[in-house]
């Protein structure tokens, strides 16, 4: 409680009204006697106003207390206690995807994966770039984490395929949320290199000490390499120069290979100092989170912020639903 004395108000005013009442009960040299009002008072008809009154004064007194009770402990400020890490407000991670087609079929889990990363967040910023021959920011760094789950849980049905086949399940939602993804005129797909690079580039506030991370969810599968204006390698440096570092999310499309793609995603990835794991490995997943943590804590040490949160609970309706039920018996057994 943020202001504790405030819970002895109504104890204080249930004792004033107590005493009022016993006053009123055990003093009768005020009373008025009216002679002959004997066969008026057994009359069924008053007998049952009397304790209709009797009733509605108890309630009244009951009521008052709950609103006493409710209105003091809203005074008093019940609160949690929240420690949060200020080094966490200045991390940026961007989420780096591939829609182009080989991985359609996947790409809906690993949204999915995103989505239940952003649940372990506690400040950072989170982009989201999706890529095929060109790049598309769906979302740019914010922590507005309600906004970048609905975007998430959006892509994720949008990117839904029918027993992974190579059509959506809904076509018109998957041209809305890939579109400007491929460019016909490129002549060129899945341009692994270049749609990392533009993730690289969506890193603002180069003059601030920010921990930044890419997390690059693709199967490394280049269509056309000859149109590519970085390279894998390339993208991986230019990264590297900006002190920038890549976490790898392999989409394995062919389950159990090892093949070239994979392989030299993982090497990329670990050669620069990043954590390589594949799509579906929620255990992998988890470790992942845990070294983004474990690599940038060192670099942006501060104490800890403590935050109080208001947390009044039901008191607020109690107040008001008594006031209301207090407003009804007073109007219906009006003097």
């Amino acid at each position: 409680m943020v202001n504790p004395w405030a819970l002895a108000i109504p104890l204080i005013l249930i004792a004033i009204v107590a005493y009022r009442w016993f006053k009123r009960e055990h003093h009768s040299g005020e009373a008025v006697l009216v002679a002959h009002t004997l066969p008026g008072r057994v009359l069924p008809r008053y007998r049952a106003r009397i304790r209709q009154l009797r009733i509605a004064t108890f309630g009244s007194f009951v009521l008052l207390a709950a609103v006493a009770v409710s209105s003091a402990v809203m005074v008093a400020r019940p609160h949690t206690v929240e420690t949060r890490a200020e080094e966490l407000a200045s991390r940026d991670i961007v989420l780096c995807l591939d829609v182009s087609g080989s991985v359609i079929g996947f790409d809906s889990e690993v949204m999915k994966a995103f989505a239940s990363m952003v649940d372990e967040f506690q400040g950072e910023r989170v982009a989201l770039v999706i890529w095929n021959s060109n790049s598309q920011v769906v979302f740019p760094l914010t922590d507005d984490y309600d906004l970048v789950k609905e975007r998430l849980n959006e892509g994720a049905e949008a990117l839904e395929t029918d027993g992974y086949s190579d059509y959506p399940t809904n076509p018109q939602e998957f041209y809305d949320f890939t579109a400007g993804t491929f460019l016909e005129s490129t002549g060129g797909a899945s341009l692994v290199g270049d749609g990392l690079a533009n993730c690289v580039m969506q890193f603002d506030m180069p003059e601030e000490e920010r921990a930044r991370t890419i997390i690059l969810a693709t199967d490394n599968e280049v269509s056309t390499p000859e149109v590519q204006i970085y390279s894998l390698s390339d993208a991986v440096e230019m990264a590297a120069e900006q002190s920038i570092v890549i976490h790898g999310m392999y989409i394995e499309t062919y389950y159990g290979s090892v093949n070239y793609e994979s392989q030299e995603m993982r090497d990329e990835i670990e050669g620069a100092g990043g954590y390589y794991f594949v799509a579906g490995d929620e255990e992998a997943a988890s470790q992942l989170l845990d070294e983004i943590e474990s690599q940038q804590a060192e670099d942006l040490e501060s104490d800890p912020v403590t935050i109080l949160v208001d947390t009044p609970g039901a008191w607020p309706i109690i107040a008001a639903v008594g006031i209301g039920i207090l407003v009804v018996v007073g109007w219906r057994y009006r003097i």
